[in-house]
């Protein structure tokens, strides 16, 4: 398990080998949360929902249902809309982990920093 060392203000550099099993770059948000006697970092992804919901609203206001939505619900038609989202989460997060290991850097100290 690799070590890290808290310097001033702080903060951490993530070894070369982690970063790039998850696909982290330079400006990321990461959640801190203490479990245990340690301290958990996750990717996150920030979306500001309100201008999200602009745009949807405006793309929806331009779209006219498609004959396979007559009949049906904005509750069903969102309901699957959802379950689609999901399911290409499902297969992102696939993807990632069937990524091939990354090849150790010529350097040999295995980090660079973020």
């Amino acid at each position: 398990m690799p070590l890290v060392t808290v310097k001033p203000k702080f903060q951490v550099t993530i070894p070369a080998k982690l970063r790039k099993g998850l696909d982290l770059r330079e400006g990321d948000l990461m959640e801190a949360t203490l479990v245990g006697d340690g301290i958990l970092l996750r990717p996150k992804e920030v979306v500001d929902r309100g201008a999200a919901a602009d745009r949807i609203a405006s793309v929806l206001a331009r779209t006219e249902p498609s004959p396979d939505d007559a009949g049906r619900s904005e509750d069903e038609i969102l309901e699957e809309i959802l379950a689609d989202i999901a399911e290409a989460r499902r297969a992102r997060r696939t993807r990632t982990d069937r990524r091939p290991p990354p090849t150790p850097p010529a350097s040999g100290r295995g980090e660079d920093k973020v």
